[in-house]
């Protein structure tokens, strides 16, 4: 069994790849407000510290999979990092800090619940899948 072989580079390109993306979210995330994005109120930066966590257990987990990334692990690494993702969404949907119109703001508040939602389902998948992949692997 190759279980300590290395992804290919073309895999591990992709997780480089990733990374980069991560990092530019953090430089964008972080500058909304010196941009004066219309839209958005102070009150991001309450919910800023939550984006950042996210954004950058991202950029670990990827940073991981450059090195290893068994089926099994890259679940049970998505399911952990889609922890963090249901986190920062949530403390978003919390703070809520968009200034948008009345019936616009329902709409983003049910579709900010319907993604949380999505998350919560996406964690227990993963989980599932690192459960079976691993006992695929190690039969």
């Amino acid at each position: 069994m190759s279980q300590n072989k290395m992804p290919s580079p073309a895999r591990q390109f992709g997780y480089i790849i990733a990374i980069a993306v991560n990092i530019a979210l953090i430089y964008i995330a972080n500058n909304l407000l010196n941009w004066n994005v219309p839209f958005l109120t102070k009150d991001y930066t309450q919910c800023l510290w939550a984006v950042n966590l996210s954004l950058g257990v991202t950029i670990f987990i990827n940073f991981i999979f450059i090195f290893f990334d068994r089926k099994w692990f890259k679940n049970l690494m998505q399911a952990f990092g889609n922890v963090f993702a249901f986190i920062s969404g949530f403390i978003f949907w919390r703070v809520f800090p968009l200034n948008l119109s009345d019936s616009l703001a329902r709409i983003v508040n049910f579709a900010l619940i319907i993604a949380l939602g999505a998350i919560v389902l996406s964690a227990m998948i993963e989980l599932v899948g690192a459960v079976r992949n691993y006992n695929r692997a190690n039969a």
